[in-house]
């Protein structure tokens, strides 16, 4: 009886993890208009959803680390796209990726490495310019 109080609990748990996962990507997906480029996310649609749901994607900063460390949108992971192909295990899948740089550029490689290598995940790159105030804030054209 125990075992099966224990099976049930972890079932459940997972279940919650999983809805859970969906609610997000669901979330993610309202928010998320595409841009001019495939796999792009229009600039307005990114800002809403910096602005709205923020957690509801993870924000992958492509850029080298030094760009990286003098400023990035808040939230970031730095992943230098010189270093993507060797973390592809390390990108999580329980939410969309949303990668970027300061002009796009590497973003859209970043999109097409993983396009090509781990097309399950659900990935999107950011084609604009991004600037980090010195307030911390994005400017984003």
């Amino acid at each position: 009886m125990k075992k099966f109080a224990v099976l049930l609990c972890w079932t459940l748990l997972a279940a919650g993890i999983q809805a859970t996962t969906a609610q997000s990507a669901e979330s993610a997906a309202n928010l998320i208009e595409p841009g001019r480029t495939k796999g792009s996310v229009s600039i307005p649609s990114f800002n809403r959803l910096l602005v709205e749901k923020p957690e509801a994607v993870h924000l992958i900063d492509v850029s080298s680390a030094r760009e990286f460390a003098a400023g990035s949108i808040k939230g970031a992971t730095n992943i230098p796209i010189n270093q993507l192909e060797k973390q592809l295990a390390s990108l999580p899948s329980d939410k969309p990726i949303v990668f970027f740089c300061a002009t796009g550029g590497r973003a859209s490689e970043a999109y097409d490495t993983v396009k090509m290598l781990k097309p399950e995940l659900v990935v999107h790159f950011l084609d604009a310019q991004v600037q980090i105030r010195p307030d911390g804030s994005p400017n984003i054209r």
